[in-house]
């Protein structure tokens, strides 16, 4: 039997046809749809080449626990769970690895909720799977149907409550002139109709749709060489890109110049809270400009374990209408419950629009801070042992312990954790200057080794 892969709140994920198989994607799926006592499940996925095979597993999973499949292929994370919502399904699954390069695939599972499953959900799941005797699930699955019962195209429902929930007016009046990457991921099939729909002028680069991921998947400034070429040989108002199922958005100044993703969430804040007035969740390691931008609003943070599920718990118990994380991570539930890469870029696009300004200009206007960021390989290490002799280190400053080690300092901070989604501890430390937040990370290494 192969090695299990990685299993956390973040949702399933391995490299395909050795740690994650078609045969577990459809246990997995049967396993869900059982457990909701589902009637109709929803399935999507990203372009990678494996998630068409995967796909069928996962139909075939769902049959065999007695649910009908409805397939939106191709589709962003948040359009699928739009679908749910919109097809008043029992939950769905989303085939994707999101950042993680293109031999990785993954599952996440959506609930009747249409929001990914808490923590809880997906635990009692993976317990089902562990605990189980596999043999009458099996025989079901062999003997089901690998064919969806109906198709569907959610993307139209996605932009319907993303237009909705912005200044739409404003930004057909701007004459917006963008640049987009979209990594010829799932952003592919639903971002042009997004802007055709707001007037706003698009220059597009790896939009295939074909999971060709020409460069390192993870939507970050030092992968995007050609976004920025683009920008500097060109008349825009800035630019985007996003990761390979469109659940975060990082931004690009108009000439190329390089915008940190901790500002995509900021961006949208500054858009949405002079009309929402609400308080904010975000993870622990979600950067401080929010708590600037927050305090120009008069609305407080809250602080939550890393995971886009957790965060949503947190927004659910503190009643905040907006959250999300500094990765480019957009949470408005009024649109979708999740990050929802296209509902942060519909925000950036009226903010520039209501501003008048573009990307460079808006960056420009937040506190200005650095964070840098470390990872140890974990194989054959215990990350708790790591993790306690850094605690005991630092035993006599303030702390957050609710997720791995956060060492909370005046105007900076290093957060040490369990990575949700590879075999590493994360180190990551933010602070005014690059010199002390390099200070930071280096007293924590130190202290670990």
């Amino acid at each position: 039997m192969p090695a299990e892969p990685m299993m956390t709140v973040s949702g399933i994920r391995g490299v395909v046809n050795e740690t994650l198989t078609p045969r577990l994607c459809s246990l997995i799926a049967y396993l869900q749809t059982r457990n909701a006592h589902a009637t109709a499940m929803i399935i999507a996925r990203d372009t990678r080449p494996s998630g068409a095979a995967l796909a069928r597993a996962v139909a075939r999973g769902i049959h065999a626990a007695g649910a009908r499949c409805i397939d939106i292929g191709i589709a962003p994370t948040p359009t699928a769970c739009v679908a749910v919502a919109e097809k008043n399904a029992g939950g769905g699954v989303i085939l994707t690895a999101s950042h993680n390069p293109a031999q990785y695939n993954g599952y996440k599972m959506i609930n009747r909720q249409a929001r990914l499953c808490p923590g809880a959900e997906c635990e009692a799941v993976y317990a089902l799977y562990r605990a189980g005797s596999r043999e009458d699930a099996c025989r079901a699955i062999d003997a089901a149907s690998e064919e969806p019962d109906q198709t569907y195209d959610a993307g139209p429902a996605h932009i319907r409550r993303i237009v909705a929930g912005i200044d739409a007016k404003a930004v057909r009046a701007a004459r917006l002139r963008i640049a987009v990457d979209a990594i010829n991921g799932a952003a592919s099939a639903v971002v042009p109709a997004l802007l055709d729909t707001l007037q706003v002028s698009c220059t597009a680069i790896n939009a295939g749709a074909n999971g060709d991921f020409v460069h390192n998947p993870e939507p970050r400034t030092e992968h995007l060489a050609g976004l920025a070429s683009v920008l500097k040989r060109g008349d825009f108002n800035g630019g985007f890109a996003f990761d390979p199922d469109a659940d975060r958005l990082i931004t690009m100044g108009e000439h190329g110049e390089p915008v940190s993703e901790e500002l995509t969430l900021a961006f949208a804040l500054q858009c949405m809270l002079p009309r929402l007035k609400t308080d904010i969740a975000v993870n622990l390691s979600t950067s401080m400009v929010i708590d600037d931008v927050a305090a120009s609003f008069g609305v407080r943070v809250f602080r939550t374990m890393i995971g886009e599920a957790n965060v949503i718990d947190g927004m659910l118990r503190n009643n905040c209408r907006m959250g999300g994380e500094g990765n480019g991570g957009v949470i408005y539930p009024e649109i979708s419950t999740v990050r929802d890469g296209l509902a942060g870029l519909a925000m950036v696009l009226e903010l520039m629009a209501v501003q008048k300004k573009p990307v460079s200009a808006l960056a420009a206007g937040l506190p200005a801070y650095v964070i840098v960021k470390e990872k140890i390989d974990t194989a054959g290490a215990d990350p708790r042992a790591i993790i306690a002799r850094a605690a005991a280190a630092f035993a006599h400053e303030k702390t957050d312990i609710q997720d791995g080690l956060k060492i909370i300092r005046p105007g900076a901070w290093v957060h040490l954790r369990p990575s949700n989604t590879e075999p590493i501890v994360r180190c990551i430390a933010e602070a005014r200057t690059r010199p002390e937040a390099d200070s930071l990370i280096r007293a924590v290494m130190s202290a670990i080794r």
